[in-house]
């Protein structure tokens, strides 16, 4: 472009030359000629050509996909190392770190007043797919008072069959517990054997079924089926059917929905009396919120029984307030016992009839406490609380020779609970536990005093084992006093003090012997007015383990 514009420049120099010469030559000759004008139509004016332009594309050069061969050359070093390495070797899998369990053994003892023991169990040990085991239990004694004898057998068998996705169990059993009403006047009164004998006889099946989620977030449920067959020495039949329904669904992170249905069937007959339903069912939703430092169990349980029907409350709530040591419990709650002829027998052995007046207890509870650990070794548990008991059976003397006991129906009755335990534990060298139940009976709508109920008790629990083959055990009780009536008559039975004592040695790892001491203060008390404990006495035996 700059060259053509310099031709240019020449072009326009030489013209201009050109020009001037012609102008001066006319001038020469406009001496002699006539003058002439010029008229200038317009001005030159240049003007350059278009220039071509130049489109370039920018592209990418191609990919070289050619594999470049590289050739390596490493010098060969001979090194001579004083120190020749083992060879690398596998090395073999540890043992198990669960040892052999000893599956089976026989107990077997005699004491003073005739007390035989015999003891034994059998296990199929641990399976993936299954476990089974086989107890059974025979003792008996027979006491410095003229009939105060008595003996217990116990016979269960139960199992477990496991598959990925269910765990099924089933258990069959059989209890039989004699006793002898021996509680009247032995100066006025003079029974046989025969006639003041009772046996209670109980067949128990009962199968179950639970899932086995995958995870926590799974859908869980656990039904089971109990069948109870009771009866004794006087023609006394209460079948029971006990069915649960118990269900849970995690629904968040913390939060669970649960959820419980219990039928609890019975009737009891005697001689060719009339036939006597006993009922019970309830439905107990729950939702529950479980954090590290929070638990929440809200509820409610819609019962039947008796033929009414009962919203009871489940409202049970945990904050810890020093993580661990710390924790507020307090809680609402409410529930039936239920006051079928098996359960009152279980309370009181000595129980001599059983009525259609009898109606379930209902209980409500009030309560709040602290409980949590200190250190590593101690924990406590306490509670305050306000119980009212509706409907609760009372038993007393009957009015014949005092020999058994009857119940009378308390309406209403009103008390305040203290409860407290301590425990200490340390691995399974030593433990120790020492608790407390104390109740204030404030309030009663229908009888006078509460009868036979037990005010005041306490036990001490410790064990010790030395050198992982002597094991030494303890328990204290005591026992406060409580109101009885015979008759027309009244009175208080004397509080008391029992204490249990025992120890077992293991002789190599198949035997061992044992030996228990049992009201070492040779107190007897009465636990129900006329029925004295026996005295002192021991017992010892072997053991064989395999």
């Amino acid at each position: 472009m700059n060259a053509y514009i310099k031709h240019i420049h020449r072009f326009m120099a030489v013209a201009g030359c050109s020009a001037a010469g012609v102008l001066l030559q006319q001038q020469a000759q406009a001496q002699d000629l006539k003058q002439e004008t010029i008229d200038i139509i317009s001005n030159y004016r240049p003007k350059l050509r278009d220039a071509a332009k130049l489109n370039l594309t920018a592209s990418l050069p191609g990919f070289d996909t050619t594999r470049p061969r590289l050739q390596y050359q490493v010098p060969a070093l001979n090194l001579y190392f004083m120190y020749q390495p083992v060879p690398l070797k596998p090395l073999a899998l540890g043992k198990d770190s669960l040892a052999a369990l000893q599956n089976n053994f026989i107990k077997a003892g005699y004491g003073n007043y005739n007390t035989p023991l015999i003891q034994a169990g059998f296990g199929t040990g641990r399976h993936e797919k299954y476990n089974f085991g086989l107890y059974a239990n025979y003792t008996s004694s027979k006491g410095d008072i003229k009939n105060q004898d008595y003996s217990a057998l116990n016979v269960l068998a139960s199992g477990t069959y496991f598959t990925p996705i269910l765990e099924v169990n089933g258990s069959i059993g059989y209890d039989r517990n004699q006793v002898h009403y021996y509680g009247y006047d032995h100066v006025v009164y003079e029974y046989d054997k025969s006639q003041v004998k009772q046996a209670f006889s109980q067949f128990t099946a009962q199968v179950g079924v639970k899932n086995r989620p995958l995870n926590d977030w799974a859908f869980k449920f656990e039904p089971s089926a109990k069948f109870i067959y009771f009866s004794d020495s006087y023609k006394r039949k209460e079948p029971t059917a006990i069915f649960k329904v118990p269900v849970s669904k995690q629904l968040f992170e913390d939060v669970y929905l649960r959820a419980e249905g219990i039928f609890d069937l019975s009737s009891f007959k005697e001689d060719d009396n009339e036939q006597i339903n006993n009922n019970v069912v309830a439905i107990h939703p729950a939702l529950e919120i479980i954090k590290p430092r929070f638990v929440l169990h809200a509820g409610v349980n819609p019962t039947w029984t008796n033929s009414k029907f009962y919203l009871l409350p489940d409202i049970v709530n945990e904050s810890h307030i020093i993580y661990k040591k710390v924790i507020l419990s307090s809680g609402w709650i409410s529930y039936i016992n239920k006051n079928s002829y098996r359960n009152l027998a279980n309370q009181n052995p000595f129980i001599g009839s059983y009525g259609s007046g009898i109606l379930n207890t209902r209980v409500e509870e009030k309560y709040t406490g602290i409980k949590g650990t200190l250190g590593s070794h101690f924990n406590y548990n306490t509670k305050f609380a306000a119980v009212t008991w509706y409907n609760l059976p009372l038993f007393v003397n009957d009015s014949l020779d005092g020999k058994t006991f009857y119940t009378k129906n308390e309406a209403e009755l009103k008390a305040f609970n203290l409860h407290a335990e301590v425990g200490y534990i340390q691995e399974e060298k030593f433990q120790m536990r020492v608790s407390l139940d104390w109740f204030n009976y404030t309030k009663q709508k229908t009888e006078a005093q509460p009868w036979g109920l037990i005010p005041f008790q306490a036990d001490a629990f410790a064990q010790y084992t030395i050198a992982k083959k002597l094991h030494l055990n303890a328990n204290l009780y005591f026992l406060g006093r409580s109101y009885y009536q015979v008759a027309n008559d009244f009175g208080k039975t004397k509080s008391a003090w029992d204490m249990n004592a025992g120890a077992s040695y293991d002789i190599g790892k198949n035997f061992g012997l044992w030996v228990n001491a049992n009201n070492l203060f040779n107190s007897k008390y009465q636990r129900w007015y006329g029925y004295p404990t026996y005295g002192f006495n021991i017992l010892g035996g072997v053991m064989i383990k395999f």
